[in-house]
This record gives C-alpha cells, sequence and structure tokens, in this order.
C-alpha cells in the first residue's frame, strides 16, 4: 500500500439539538396566522393553562391576551369553574384551590395563594377573568380596605386600588362592568357607606348618600344582582337594601324572615337560591325582594332528603373564642339569644351554570373531609322545584385534623371568559366567618 494514500477523516457526528429554553420566543405554533394561534389556545382547558404558559413567553404572553379572552367569548367556549379558599388551623393562611372534575372522581387541586389575604371577613366578587378580593378583618378585628385580584387565566395575584374606607363583612356586586361595595364599614356617615369601582381606571368613587330614612348595619351576609340592575344588599338582621346604578338611587326591599338562617344567596336562571341551618335549600321570586308588607316567601326545593342530614350536621365554620365573644356582644345589639353555631348554616352553596354545588365537612374523630355535591333542579308544574344529584364526593381530606374550632372556607364560582353580570352574588366570608 502506498505510504500516499490519502487520509479520510472518520464520519463527523451530529450534535443533538438540545430543546428550546421555556423563556424561548419559538413554539411550534408560531408559524401559524396568529387568528388561527388563537383559535386552537381558546378551546385549551383552563386547569391546562398553567403548565401551558411555562413552554414559552409567547404562549405565556397569548394566555394573558384580551385577545384570548375574545376570542374564547366568540367561538361560545366558556368554563365554569369552582374557587374553593379554605382555612385549617393551625395554618392561618387562606389556601386557595380549584375544582378538577374527573371521569368518575372530583377533587380540589392547590393554586398560588395570597399571603397576605385576610384570615376573616373578605368580601369577594367574580368579573371577567378574575376574583376580587375586598377588605377584611386583619389582627382579629381590624378591617382593611385592600382589595387584591386572582387573575384566573395565569392564577398570579396582584394588589388595586384601596378602597376609600376600611371593611370587613362588605356587599358587593357587579353591574355593567362596575363593582359595587355597600357597608361592612364603622363609619355611620352615610356618605362612606358605599362606593364603586371601576377597573377602567381603577378608581374609587363615592355612591350618592343612602337617605337617613333607611336604616343601615354595619355587617352584611349576603348580596345579589337581579336581572343585571339592581343589587340587594342583606344585613345581619334580615332587612334589605337596594341600589340601582342606571338610576343613581336606593331603596329598600322586604324584610327576609329566614326561619333556619338561610345563607348564600346566588341567582341561578332568575331565581333566587340559598341554603338553611338545617340542610334544606329554599328558593323564591326575584320580585319577593320589592318592599311589600307581606314580605318574602320562599319555597323549599324538593327532592333532597338524602342530603339533609348530612347538610344538617356539617360544621364547616367552626368558631374559637374570639369570635364567640364577638357575637355575643353583636347579639344583644340586635336583640337575639342563639349561640352563634346554632345559627348559622354548616354548608356552603354556589352554582354552576344552571346547577347547585353544595360544600360541607364531615369530620370523625381527628379526621376531616371536605365533601361536595352538584345538583340539577328541574321546575314542575305548578310552583315547584325539585333537585337531583348529578355527582357527589369527598374533595379533600386533612388528616390528622386536631384543631375543630375553626374550620373557615369561602366558595367561588369564575366564568373566566364570558362577562355575564349577575356574578355579584358569588360567596363570601362575613364578619363571622360563617
Amino acid at each position: 500500500m502506498s505510504n500516499s494514500a490519502t487520509y479520510k477523516k472518520p464520519p463527523h457526528k451530529k450534535r443533538k439539538t438540545s430543546p428550546s429554553p421555556p423563556d424561548s420566543s419559538w413554539s411550534p405554533l408560531s408559524s401559524l396566522p396568529d387568528e388561527m394561534i388563537l383559535s386552537c389556545l381558546a378551546r385549551v382547558s383552563r386547569l391546562d393553562q398553567a403548565a401551558l404558559s411555562i413552554v414559552s413567553k409567547s404562549y405565556r404572553s397569548l394566555m394573558a391576551s384580551p385577545e384570548l379572552y375574545k376570542t374564547r367569548s366568540k367561538v361560545g367556549y366558556a368554563e365554569n369553574c369552582l374557587y374553593v379558599c379554605l382555612l385549617t388551623p393551625p395554618d392561618l393562611t387562606p389556601r386557595w384551590f380549584i375544582l378538577r372534575r374527573g371521569e368518575t372522581l372530583n377533587r380540589l387541586s392547590p393554586i398560588p395563594s395570597l399571603c397576605s389575604q385576610p384570615p376573616e371577613a373578605s368580601s369577594v366578587v367574580v368579573m371577567d377573568w378574575g376574583i376580587y378580593v375586598i377588605g377584611g378583618f386583619i389582627k382579629e378585628t381590624t378591617r382593611t380596605s385592600d382589595v387584591w385580584l386572582l387573575d384566573c387565566r395565569t392564577h398570579t395575584w396582584r394588589q388595586v386600588p384601596s378602597m376609600g374606607v376600611a371593611r370587613a363583612c362588605a356587599a358587593v356586586g357587579v353591574v355593567n362592568g362596575k363593582i359595587y361595595v355597600f357597608g361592612g364599614c364603622l363609619d355611620p356617615d352615610s356618605s362612606n357607606w358605599a362606593e364603586v369601582f371601576d377597573p377602567k381606571t381603577q378608581t374609587w368613587d363615592s355612591l350618592p348618600p343612602m337617605p337617613d330614612r333607611i336604616k343601615r348595619d354595619q355587617y352584611i351576609h349576603d348580596s345579589v344582582v337581579v336581572r343585571g340592575e339592581k343589587i340587594y344588599a342583606v344585613d345581619g338582621i334580615d332587612r334589605t337594601y337596594c341600589y340601582s346604578p342606571c338610576e343613581g338611587k336606593w331603596g329598600r326591599g322586604n324584610d327576609a324572615p329566614t326561619n333556619g338562617n338561610r345563607r348564600d344567596w346566588c341567582v341561578i336562571d332568575g331565581l333566587i337560591f340559598c341554603i338553611s341551618r338545617s340542610g334544606s335549600v329554599y328558593w323564591c321570586e326575584p320580585d319577593q325582594l320589592e318592599c311589600e308588607p307581606e314580605g318574602m316567601y320562599w319555597r323549599k326545593v324538593k327532592g333532597l332528603v338524602s342530603l339533609k342530614k348530612r347538610l344538617s350536621s356539617s360544621r364547616l365554620v367552626h368558631f374559637d373564642g374570639k369570635i364567640e365573644a364577638l357575637w355575643e356582644s353583636y347579639k344583644i345589639t340586635i336583640g337575639r339569644d342563639k349561640k352563634l353555631i346554632d345559627l348559622l348554616p354548616g354548608t356552603r352553596l354556589s352554582n354552576s351554570g344552571s346547577n347547585i354545588l353544595l360544600l360541607w365537612d364531615v369530620i370523625e374523630e381527628d379526621h376531616l373531609q371536605i365533601w361536595c355535591a352538584e345538583i340539577s333542579l328541574e321546575r314542575r308544574q305548578g310552583p315547584e322545584i325539585w333537585g337531583n344529584i348529578v355527582w357527589s364526593n369527598a374533595l379533600m381530606s386533612v388528616d390528622p385534623f386536631l384543631h375543630h374550632y375553626k374550620c373557615a372556607s369561602m366558595v367561588v364560582k369564575s366564568n373566566a371568559y364570558n362577562n355575564i353580570l349577575g356574578f355579584g352574588e358569588c360567596m363570601r366570608c362575613s364578619a363571622l366567618q360563617r
């Protein structure tokens, strides 16, 4: 063999290319038109958005963009999601969860919580893609004017401008894209009793003073928006007030005699629903709120006998000595002699579309379970509404649960993609953590 033979280099091995880093702006969809990208992402479940948003900056930007929100509304892809806020001692920081629906089992999945959230008496309202947490008690009995926003698209928190007045256990409602807040303040001046927040301008303004002839209470336990026009608030002694934003006028509604102390009012398909201490679900026509001598007339939702015992025995809200003492001092002023635990329902009620959602607890020795049931509603001939259990199962367990004195919850329904007026009835913690 000749020494002059040509030397051939060994074949070059191709290096493996690493995937683009998470912060890269490249994505497989980047070559598609923007309208097609939005159309694809608009059909992604909200429960998968958090994982998808870390793929790239472009995805993350699109997930939080108003264009995606508009596209979802345009294609009619709306998801009703249940958010639950739980406070289970010894951890005194409220923790947030979202309900994940499965084929055979539904469960609560944690999402980022807010370390600075007041543990007591915050009011909550849903608008567009966000959940607003308004006011509350900090340092036991000190009210705050802070307002926080949970972005349901990215599950991130940010602070929004504070109210003009510190409040706890206030009424909230949304009409025409603005948030109205009533009561919950110690200041007896009617000019400070209510204010409105405009998310577009990020400003708070006072509402016209309530007439002196309308007596008002600092504690509000429920509020509903009726027909997207009027906001009704129910105070601690079951008086109702209303405000019409389009007219800029205050009014009195019917007193709401609630035998069994009914709470968690919400509007479903134009009817008002609530839950009683006995574990029964009631409903009434919204016209019953109009001020008439005979007052409101509530009818029981039939067909839920199998749930009543579990709902009536629930103690989802447990009280420590300080809260009991607060009630003892307050009940004297309103002329009641009942114990707090015997007055307030231990079950929470919200809605998912046209269905009812019930949340309650089961405690056995040192074991706690949080249960949920979805109830479909059927209006039959005559003034009867029947409920049918769609599903029911335990969502989570706390084991061991040694602090029986207090377990508070807040239930919020969010529809992040359609701005439907009337979500102002979403649940909130009351001043007494019902």
